[in-house]
């Protein structure tokens, strides 16, 4: 399996990706401009020539700090369990120093028991309960 951040020329695979988590379809050129961008950062788990799983996520500068925030994790029913979601986020940790990102995060409910334990198992570190509320704005 190969664990590939991808990168401007990674088109292709940035629509597969996206295809695979049914985000809709990803135009090439929608697909260039968010690999040139870089506060959003792409991970794709690719076997035989296939991606079977997708991380994404933002870079949030902040005042005092860098941080990465997970917003997807996703990996085809068939590689489930198989350590797939697992090596795109140590891919994810290796690349906290060389871009310098202070810390990395990402957010789950407690009942989705499969997330909670692949969070653990990759050394994520829960905080204390807390009642966490979100806001929409249309």
């Amino acid at each position: 399996m190969e664990v590939r951040v991808l990168a401007p020329g990674d088109e292709d695979l940035l629509i597969r990706a996206v295809a695979m988590i049914e985000e809709g379809a990803l135009t090439p050129e929608r697909a260039a401009a968010h690999l040139a961008d870089d506060t959003m950062v792409n991970v794709a788990a690719i076997e035989a020539g296939e991606v079977t799983g997708f991380v994404y996520g933002h870079v949030l500068r902040r005042f005092e700090a860098v941080s990465f925030f997970i917003y997807s994790v996703d990996v085809v029913e068939a590689r489930r369990r198989r350590g797939v979601a697992r090596a795109m986020l140590e891919r994810l940790k290796a690349l906290m120093p060389e871009r310098g990102w202070d810390e990395m995060f990402v957010f789950t409910n407690r009942g989705n028991e499969a997330a909670m334990r692949l969070y653990a198992s990759a050394g994520g570190l829960s905080p204390p309960p807390d009642d966490v509320v979100m806001f929409d704005f249309d």
